[in-house]
């Protein structure tokens, strides 16, 4: 019957103050957590003409090769 019982495994937890080595270092984490996240600048109108352009270039590319399968 002792083969039949379940195994379970021991949940480890850690403690915050595992992960830090140092006071200071806790003080610092706790600061970047509290600041708001950077906003990313925009730059949409490069990027879709850059994906424009790039588009162009594929649809060029596959209008070769359809040419040159069927000659």
């Amino acid at each position: 019957m002792e083969a039949y019982e379940a195994q379970s495994r021991k949940k480890v937890k850690e403690n915050a103050n595992d992960k830090f080595a140092r006071i200071e270092d806790i003080i610092e984490a706790k600061e970047h957590s509290m600041k708001s996240p950077k906003k990313k600048k925009r730059r949409t109108q490069q990027n879709s003409d850059a994906v424009k352009e790039a588009e162009e270039i594929i649809v060029c590319g596959l209008e070769t090769i359809r040419r040159a399968e069927e000659e």
